[in-house]
């Protein structure tokens, strides 16, 4: 057993293997639960308001040679509630803090949902070398409000408008998020990750009644079209659309995520 894996195993076996722990990061105490496997460790960032039970359907049938975490971010799942809103670095401190707590200092595979990928992507950038490879479910997209301008190009700002203006209200005082998925800047991408394999699985399927334009067959298509430019960028850039998953692909077609998970294992 290398001198890596043993002390990594006595800090799992004192934090309570398999069970939800708490671990202090700046800002109050979050809640987090290792799963003990082999020495390829794999952090899994659930999407806005999941917590890590995000990860619930993938997690009794994730691959035994790997080490999985799973956590829930400040203000969600069990962990302490948040205040103000966080920036995409504070996130990020946040994984490095547990990171850290865990004594893990070799290269992880970062496996994100929705806003858990604006973390992997700010964690990949910030810390070069400390991700080896990323997959990505559903991740966020800030050309999302394109496929709305584009579709309804008489009325698409007013929609947006109104959702941002529904969202804050609805967020007031509890959702610390809400900053990090309004801002639209353009996601990180291959420049300042760096080459890495990259797996997006997007989300494609019609809603049999659609709500808006973003979930018509069109805007499902741009949807596609859109997230797989992004991972594109990347040399070992693999793009994957399900016409039979929204956006909580993990619970949709969790052996879909489990397989590009495994495929992916292969090629760190």
């Amino acid at each position: 057993m290398s001198k890596f894996l043993s002390a990594f195993l006595f800090v799992l076996l004192s934090s309570s293997v398999n069970a939800a722990s708490m671990i202090k990061v700046d800002g109050g105490r979050i809640e987090y639960e290792v799963k003990q496997g082999g020495d390829t460790i794999v952090l899994f960032d659930a999407g806005a308001l999941s917590g890590m039970a995000g990860w619930d359907a993938i997690w009794a049938d994730l691959p035994l040679e790997i080490t999985a975490i799973r956590f829930s971010r400040l203000g969600e799942g069990k962990s302490d509630p948040c205040s103000g809103q966080r920036t995409a670095s504070d996130n990020v401190k946040e994984v490095e803090q547990l990171l850290a707590a865990l004594k893990i200092d070799t290269p992880i595979i970062y496996v994100s949902h929705s806003l858990g990928a604006v973390t992997a992507r700010h964690f990949a950038a910030q810390l070069p070398g400390k991700v080896a490879a990323m997959l990505m479910v559903d991740p966020e997209n800030p050309r999302d409000i394109d496929i709305v301008k584009q579709l309804n190009s008489s009325g698409g700002k007013a929609e947006i408008e109104a959702i941002r203006k529904n969202d804050y209200a609805m967020g007031k005082g509890k959702w610390c998020f809400l900053d990090l998925i309004w801002d639209k800047t353009p996601a990180l991408g291959f420049s300042q990750i760096g080459d890495i394999p990259v797996t997006l699985i997007a989300g494609v399927k019609v809603p049999e009644k659609p709500s808006s334009v973003f979930e018509s067959a069109e805007g499902r298509k741009l949807w596609g079209q859109y997230q797989s430019e992004w991972v594109q960028q990347f040399p070992r850039g693999k793009a994957v659309l399900s016409t039979n998953s929204g956006h909580f692909i993990q619970d949709d077609e969790p052996e879909l995520v489990l397989k590009e998970l495994k495929k992916l294992l292969n090629k760190h």
